[in-house]
């Protein structure tokens, strides 16, 4: 078991898929609370909840007594916003807060306003084991996507219509989706011609124990990244629904929580509502509930979804995507140029670069090198968007170096370190042949591996991922991305 667990332990995805999924957007672990997220890292977060798999299982009559109180809590009674940070500030018109990324919903006023009455009967599944990865899954990583976040005015006409929010209308959504007191917060993600691709929403509530993802995608259901075959669908209104669910321990208290999602179209309008529940009271009736409530509201006659005003956006951020066949081509980006290698690395003999850049999120220029199981890779990024790294000082090895921690990492580094072990970025002038030795470690393929940031005075960040190099190898291509004259 020791050999397994330090096996695994030592792996990284590929590159690629690395770059893909974090080089877009790093920030420490401090400061991932407390900031709303970068424009790159809300492009993504579709995918990151999708794979994520919500799943719940159950069913609920609407006759118990327990179903009545569930979602009935004004914000009066709940108290604050269950946001670490609280909300950012949005005017009435749902414009103009800068920082905006998220409102507290005020629910109706009357407390006898909530009913659960006509509630589908939805089968939601029971599911065991993981779905099998959809083969579609490329579809997502779409070139020159971005995505913005919505105001409060544009959450309601989703859910209001074209007209948006009735005049005097109680809470700031219909009452019958029970929202109130769930912190809420979307974004839309639209493809590099401005056109729509989904719409995320995601929901919070601390004191109810739960938390939701609704996503919605003009004319097609969503993608997902698992499939599930044989599953039931269930007519509501007309209307063929997918449920399935799950029962698993989501946070580690030793009891079991829920998870439940449902599929279907509204309309034009393809959604799925991902729910977990971890109240200890009844988690999975809890999770139903808030889909069931969802599903009504969405196919009733006076409910339903709206994206009309959100199909299409012209204010597209610059983009450009390239590829390159050989050094030689990636170096003819002339502000990359002075931090790449000028020859190929010896030894590697199949090359792949990339150069991703897009307006205010960011401008990468990525080599790899490959070797059997080995690979070298460079990726470096020029000021554009919000720089997020690890900065280290090489005079604390507690933050850095590798040779202070045995395998596995996950019981023998410190938590407030867990972040600059994994990946920490020097200043460039700090840089030196010790702190690149601090960074090596024994590759499962043989040889060694080095993997570090270095930042310099430019603000160009350069990442080296290194396998099969030795310590001086490595430090020669630092040295050969110091234009400034920086290192030693």
């Amino acid at each position: 078991m020791e050999s397994y667990k330090s096996y695994f332990d030592r792996q990284t995805v590929s590159p690629q898929l690395h770059e893909k999924l974090l080089a877009i957007g790093r920030q420490p672990r401090t400061e991932r609370w407390r900031r709303p997220l970068s424009p790159a890292w809300k492009k993504w977060a579709a995918l990151a909840a999708c794979c994520v798999l919500v799943l719940g299982a159950g069913q609920l009559l609407s006759d118990d007594p327990f179903v009545r109180g569930v979602f009935a809590a004004s914000p009066s009674e709940s108290g604050t916003s269950s946001s670490s940070a609280g909300p950012a500030a949005v005017p009435e018109d749902g414009q103009g807060a800068a920082d905006y990324h998220g409102f507290l919903v005020e629910g109706p006023e009357a407390e006898d306003t909530f009913s659960f009455y006509a509630l589908p009967a939805i089968c939601y599944q029971s599911v065991d084991g993981r779905p099998e990865v959809n083969a579609d899954l490329s579809r997502y990583f779409l070139e020159g996507s971005f995505s913005e976040d919505l105001t409060k005015a544009e959450v309601q006409t989703i859910f209001w219509g074209p007209e948006g929010k009735p005049e005097g209308a109680d809470g700031d959504l219909p009452w019958a989706l029970s929202w109130g007191g769930f912190t809420l917060s979307g974004s839309a993600l639209y493809s590099g011609e401005g056109e729509l691709l989904w719409v995320t929403l995601q929901g919070d509530s601390t004191d109810q124990g739960i938390s939701f993802t609704l996503t919605l995608r003009p004319g097609e259901l969503p993608l997902q990244c698992g499939l599930y075959s044989g599953l039931e669908t269930s007519d509501a209104f007309g209307v063929p629904v997918t449920g399935w669910s799950r029962t698993e321990d989501l946070n580690g208290d030793g009891s079991d929580d829920a998870l439940c999602v449902s599929e279907f179209m509204a309309g034009d309008v393809g959604v799925r509502f991902q729910v977990q529940c971890t109240a200890q009271d009844d988690p999975m009736n809890r999770a139903v509930l808030c889909s069931d409530l969802l599903v009504r509201q969405a196919l009733s006659q006076d409910g339903g979804v709206y994206l009309g005003h959100l199909l299409t956006n012209g204010e597209i951020p610059a983009w450009r995507e390239a590829e390159f066949s050989s050094l030689e081509e990636a170096r003819q980006e002339e502000a990359f140029a002075p931090y790449l290698p000028e020859q190929d690395i010896p030894g590697y003999g199949e090359f792949f670069g990339s150069l991703s850049y897009q307006e205010g999120v960011r401008n990468q220029l990525s080599l790899f090198w490959h070797r059997g199981y080995d690979s070298v890779h460079i990726a470096v990024s020029l000021p554009e968007g919000e720089a997020q790294y690890h900065l280290t000082d090489p005079s604390r090895p507690e933050e850095y170096d590798l040779r202070l921690y045995p395998i596995p990492w996950s019981e023998s580094v410190p938590e407030e370190y867990q972040d600059t072990v994994c990946m920490p970025t020097f200043r460039a002038e700090d840089m030196s042949l010790a702190v690149v030795e601090a960074r090596g470690r024994e590759h499962d393929t043989g040889g060694m591996t080095y993997s570090f940031g270095v930042l310099h005075p430019s603000g160009a960040l350069v990442e080296y991922r290194c396998d099969g190099l030795t310590a001086q190898q490595v430090w020669a291509l630092v040295q050969g991305a110091s234009p400034s004259g920086s290192g030693r």
